[in-house]
């Protein structure tokens, strides 16, 4: 039987997404950087790198968020909250090899601060803490990619040091003390005076 896909493993898979996009995109752009681009050909890339993952999952994509709440046997009683967005939909839901919803990965371009994330952080927060005993589900993943360039006082690289920090910050105070948040990056990539990195929020 095919083994469990660590969670480490998932993460990483999803910036190798973000950054093979930024590389495609330029290619076929002659330069253009995926801050130009549509969101969905993130989530494509992202989908791509953790479906080539040897082991037990499977995946789908602008997967209905009720629809997979009461896969994971997370529905219960009484209304959904409203932070689920409940007639929405996930970007990218991730199944364990028993068909049941493992994780949510929402996916955002060019991010600035907190704010451009807080609702979905909002909603997988209140994804994972639904049922949490009877529920399949058991991480989500927020996703984004980010740029910029040097300013007076500071390079692009040390800005976009910065930024990932304080997404993260924030992302701890908006989540609470129920989740754990941890904060994962590729190498800052730096092109003359500007800088790009692909990012991720595992929470759990």
């Amino acid at each position: 039987m095919p083994a469990q896909i660590p969670i480490d493993t998932v993460v990483k898979k999803t910036l190798e997404g973000i950054v093979q996009a930024q590389k495609d995109y330029a290619k076929w752009t002659d330069g253009y950087w995926l801050w130009n681009a549509p969101e969905y050909l993130l989530c494509a890339y992202i989908a791509q790198k953790i479906a080539k993952i040897d082991g037990a999952k499977y995946l789908t994509l602008e997967n209905n968020a009720k629809s997979a709440i009461e896969d994971a046997g997370a529905r219960g009683k009484g209304r959904l909250h409203s932070k689920i967005r409940a007639n929405g939909r996930f970007d990218i839901l991730l199944w364990w090899g028993s068909y049941k919803p493992r994780a949510v990965i929402e996916v955002k371009n060019q991010i600035g601060n907190v704010d451009a994330i807080r609702d979905d952080l909002l909603r997988i927060k209140e994804v994972l803490k639904r049922k949490r005993e009877d529920s399949s589900f058991q991480f989500g993943i927020v996703a984004y990619y980010t740029s910029t360039r040097d300013s007076r006082e500071f390079s692009a690289k040390e800005r976009i040091a910065k930024r990932i920090d304080n997404i993260c910050k924030d992302a701890m105070d908006i989540v609470g003390e129920e989740l754990q948040i941890t904060a994962f990056y590729k190498n800052i990539r730096v092109e003359g005076d500007s800088a790009w990195v692909a990012a991720a929020l595992l929470v759990k």
